[in-house]
């Protein structure tokens, strides 16, 4: 739905009996522009929850230029989760480093990467990558991507390409009615249910404060569903893999 849309749906059926309270010119309850805020922040807050909206097309959020002698990246501050990065135009993935554990981990699977050894590397082509930098954020609490081994000249401008858990790109503006929300459609109109929250929460009209926190629990319930729908996304079947990971076989 674009902005017009979701405008119309939310006086008339979420808002309902209050649409006619707030419909004239000296008796509303809510100017649009509060009302595209509330919906701004119901369509934040769904993605944040949800981490529905992945990209791995948009250069600002799914591309990181690499620079000589410089391991850490301040990402896009639409980024919520990095899912993989993948460098340059190899066909994997980056191993995953925990950047608080890294003398603690191994792998042993190829590409071959040590990191109890990531503090001492030659500097060079990255083999790894850790986002958990962003425990120190900045006040746009920006996610911090670091690779493994500082890049050097021969990586200068080279690409790492990201799978991101991202906001929407830009805010709802009350001048662009045909602007569509990034969600997917079948979230709208749970989306609606906070935005009917945030308007009602602090409206002293009797029976708004009993009405809000029924929008808020259907927007929990929202939540949840959405939830159960990207782990059924991502579902991997469970395999057994023996020979591996440590150990060795031998030969009675």
């Amino acid at each position: 739905m674009n902005l017009e849309v979701l405008l119309g749906e939310f006086w008339e059926n979420v808002l309902r009996d209050d649409a006619e309270l707030a419909s004239g010119p000296n008796d509303f309850l809510w100017s649009d522009e509060t009302l595209v805020r509330y919906i701004n922040e119901a369509q934040r807050k769904f993605a944040r929850k949800t981490l529905l909206l992945r990209d791995a097309s948009t250069p600002e959020v799914a591309q990181v230029t690499l620079r000589a002698g410089v391991s850490s990246y301040v990402l896009h501050d639409r980024v919520l989760a990095v899912v993989s990065a993948k460098y340059d135009t190899d066909s994997v993935d980056l191993g995953r480093v925990g950047r608080a554990a890294v003398t603690t981990l191994w792998y042993y699977e190829p590409p071959f990467f040590d990191p109890s050894q990531a503090t001492a590397l030659t500097p060079g082509r990255p083999r790894a990558f850790s986002t958990d930098e962003t425990l120190d954020v900045d006040s746009q609490q920006a996610i911090t991507l670091v690779v493994y081994p500082t890049p050097t000249a021969t990586e200068e401008g080279k690409i790492i390409y990201l799978r991101t858990c991202r906001m929407p790109m830009s805010n709802f503006d009350i001048n662009d009615l045909k602007a569509e929300c990034e969600l997917n459609e079948d979230y709208h109109l749970d989306m609606l249910e906070y935005a009917a929250f945030l308007a009602l929460r602090n409206s002293d009209i009797d029976g708004h404060s009993a009405s809000a926190k029924e929008h808020e629990e259907r927007f929990t319930d929202a939540v949840e569903e959405a939830l159960k729908d990207v782990r059924r996304k991502m579902r991997v079947p469970l395999r057994w893999q023996f020979g591996a990971g440590g150990f060795t076989w031998e030969t009675v």
